[in-house]
């Protein structure tokens, strides 16, 4: 959240051949499926009524390709997509359900990504925010490294500072041909007469405004900058931010380019071992099976988390690799 996703989805939906609704969260619904949330017995229901984990799948790929295609080929498109943050916990087992998928991931400075979700969800600390950017932002190179040809990213600053060689060049690795409607986005969806306040709080007649990148940097106060800086300085590195001067990014792969992946990415990650990039990340509680032996729904108090939680969120990496 808060890494211009779905400004993406708004652009790629303007396209004369992709449709991208607003964000689904499907996957959730799959991973109910094969293991019932709450429910000590949920698992391997289907296996016991004789259907084995590859029929199920295939069952569920065509149910779910059913909805999305029936909703592309109204909008008079031949391609469909989804655009979910959550999604990037279910990776593996979107591309073995579509083995014909590939994904687009969207990085943001670590600054304007953290402001952007404090700004929306008044009930988000600091360090949840933080800890959000973290914890997804690592799982998404790591599994951009992965996929070496099915899965790259895209800086945020780049696509609306430089939205034309930006989207031709992410349009030529998808294999579709140019559209003119992607920078007229926001025209295309008025056009629509739809809703135009969609996830996120963001507006479907926004157009690609440059000034987004950097607006952060008023918002925040020193001291909330200090501390994300301290937290998330060296992952932004990574991706080519720097704190001290917000607006220049650093190249991420030697031969230049907007879209970034493959050995590219490979070669990157070799030059910040301290991050262990290549290491799994836990899936937030939502995003995992839901065994009642496990995990326990119970309402949200007043108090916030629990203590343990709060410092471990104030961890350094390095450290809470070696607790791990």
């Amino acid at each position: 959240m808060g890494s211009g996703t779905t400004l993406l989805r708004l652009i790629l939906d303007s396209h004369d051949r992709i449709a991208v609704p607003q964000e689904t969260g499907f996957m959730r619904a799959y991973d109910a499926h094969q293991f019932i949330p709450f429910k000590w017995s949920g698992r391997n229901w289907a296996k016991r009524m004789g259907w084995s984990r590859e029929e199920l799948d295939a069952e569920l790929a065509d149910f779910y390709e059913r909805i999305f295609r029936r909703y592309a080929e109204r909008s008079g498109k031949q391609r469909w997509g989804d655009k979910t943050p959550l999604h990037t916990w279910h990776v593996d087992d979107m591309a073995r359900l579509f083995p014909e998928s590939v994904f687009v991931g969207v990085v943001r400075h670590p600054g304007a990504a953290v402001g952007s979700n404090l700004r929306r969800w008044s009930s988000q600390s600091t360090d949840e925010a933080i800890s959000h950017y973290r914890r997804y932002t690592r799982e998404v190179v790591r599994q951009a490294a992965r996929r070496r040809r099915r899965f790259v990213l895209v800086r945020f600053e780049e696509l609306v500072a430089h939205p034309e060689p930006v989207m031709r060049e992410l349009l030529g690795w998808l294999g579709e041909p140019w559209s003119p409607a992607v920078l007229e986005h926001h025209a295309v969806q008025r056009a629509r007469g739809g809703r135009l306040k969609v996830e996120g709080r963001s507006r479907a007649d926004d157009p690609i405004d440059p000034a987004r990148a950097g607006r952060w940097q008023e918002r925040l106060d020193a001291r909330t900058r200090r501390r994300i800086e301290q937290r998330l300085g060296r992952l932004g590195e990574f991706l080519g931010y720097s704190f001290e001067q917000p607006a220049a990014l650093a190249p991420l792969r030697p031969a230049g380019g907007y879209v970034v992946g493959g050995r590219a990415l490979h070669r990157r990650i070799d030059r910040f071992p301290d991050l262990d990039l290549r290491t799994p990340g836990t899936p937030p509680p939502a995003d995992r099976h839901l065994h009642p032996g496990r995990v326990q729904p119970r309402p949200v108090g007043r108090g916030g988390p629990p203590l343990a939680v709060r410092v471990w969120r104030r961890v350094p990496e390095p450290l809470r690799k070696v607790a791990r």
